[in-house]
């Protein structure tokens, strides 16, 4: 799947976006990390974009639990 990571530069706050194909959303990120990397730009990721433009979130990331209703 191809993926539109977008974000800024640490040093900079210059933007930077990149399309990254990959299997999953986590190796879309640190391919998109990697190459920022050999650019020369500290990335800070600020959207995984998807197909139909939907903003994508990292299943593995979400450690937060909904509260339970009393």
């Amino acid at each position: 799947m191809t993926y539109l990571i977008v974000g800024l530069d640490r040093s900079t706050l210059a933007p930077w976006h990149r399309n990254i194909s990959a299997g999953d959303i986590a190796a879309a990120t640190r391919l998109a990390l990697a190459r920022a990397e050999a650019m020369g730009v500290r990335l800070v990721v600020a959207a995984v974009i998807g197909p139909n433009s939907t903003v994508m979130s990292d299943p593995a990331a979400a450690t937060g639990r909904w509260p339970k209703a009393a």
